[in-house]
């Protein structure tokens, strides 16, 4: 199955603790010493579950938002490894492109540059501009520090690199800023930070952080205070044989857990990646306790399935995050799973 990839600014957290695959934390504080980094953690372990919800603004009960899911966890902790003087590479920022690509210039040549592990909206989409602003009055006028991961480029040619932030209070990791601050998500592709991001981001969508704001994109759904409780289900993102044969077996199910019916028309359901998108059709409305069961292929499905036809399969077996959003782009649901 496919896998997804002014003035100063202070960071949401310096550089994070990172966590094991089992695991969501608490950010670290951290002292800098020469290029070396010296980091004292205090760890706060929390479990989400399907009966988590966000917390949103004053103004709304919680019982009526809706969910994001993890597996119960228990956090570790790593330190991250920069790499020593001699090898460390640094340029400077020429433009800031979007919320997660950066034009740097390093000896004088200009390098698009794709921060690694994270996916910001797109310019065109809600919270895109906000993302590449806080991008830019991070980095703007800083020299950064570029770290290469297990992949040099991408498949359009930019540089992927993690970022990094050299200041007299110390050393701050940009990437994971971002997803922090609910400007970004967290991949699911096996970077060697993916367990971290994902638990930075699952604390950004509980606090309502960024993107994850009950109603960041506008209210013209017209929330009401019974606003019902939209969560998933199921979800097979691994049927048998070769994913892309399978498509009709590949499926996700939403659920109204509320107590009235809510219109899911012009809804816009994805995944982690920039390109998998799915408008649910109109004249779609569930009401208490209905559900209803997106197919990737054209085909079967339980009664009353809607299909995606995609060609490819849509859900990474190797873990990936369901978000559905309303027609404004307000996230809904965000559920994240590990994978098989």
């Amino acid at each position: 199955m496919i896998t997804s990839q002014g003035s100063k600014i202070e960071p949401l957290y310096p550089l994070h603790t990172f966590a094991s695959k089992r695991g969501t934390v608490a950010p670290m504080r951290h002292s800098v010493v020469g290029r070396g980094i010296i980091i004292s953690a205090i760890v706060l372990t929390f479990v989400a579950s399907a009966c988590n919800t966000r917390p949103t603004p004053d103004a709304f009960d919680p019982s009526t938002t809706t969910t994001t899911v993890l597996d119960d966890s228990v956090a570790s902790t790593t330190q991250p490894t920069l790499p020593p003087p001699e090898e460390q590479i640094f340029g400077t920022v020429v433009e800031v492109i979007d919320g997660d690509t950066v034009t740097v210039r390093i000896d004088g040549t200009p390098h698009d540059v794709r921060l690694l592990g994270i996916n910001a909206p797109e310019r065109d989409e809600c919270w895109g501009p906000e993302a590449r602003a806080y991008l830019a009055r991070m980095i703007s006028d800083h020299e950064l520090l570029l770290v290469q991961g297990e992949e040099d480029t991408d498949q359009f040619g930019r540089i992927l690199r993690y970022i990094f932030l050299e200041e007299p209070s110390g050393t701050e990791f940009v990437n994971a800023d971002l997803v922090a601050s609910g400007h970004a998500l967290g991949m699911t592709n096996g970077h060697e930070y993916e367990e971290n991001f994902k638990a930075l981001e699952a604390s950004a969508f509980h606090s309502g952080s960024g993107m994850w704001g009950t109603l960041v994109c506008g209210d013209a759904e017209g929330s009401q205070a019974d606003r019902p409780v939209i969560r998933v289900t199921e979800i097979q993102f691994d049927p048998s044989g070769p994913d892309n044969e399978h498509l009709d077996e590949e499926y996700v199910t939403i659920v109204n857990e509320g107590y009235g019916r809510v219109r899911l028309s012009g809804w816009v359901l994805r995944d982690e990646s920039s390109s998998n998108r799915f408008t649910l059709p109109p004249d779609l409305v569930l009401s208490p306790g209905e559900s209803v069961t997106v197919v990737t292929g054209c085909s079967d499905g339980p009664p009353g399935a809607i299909h995606w036809c995609s060609d490819t399969a849509i859900w990474s077996n190797g873990g990936d995050t369901v978000i559905l959003s309303d027609t404004l782009g307000n996230a809904v649901i965000h559920y994240a799973y590990s994978g098989a």
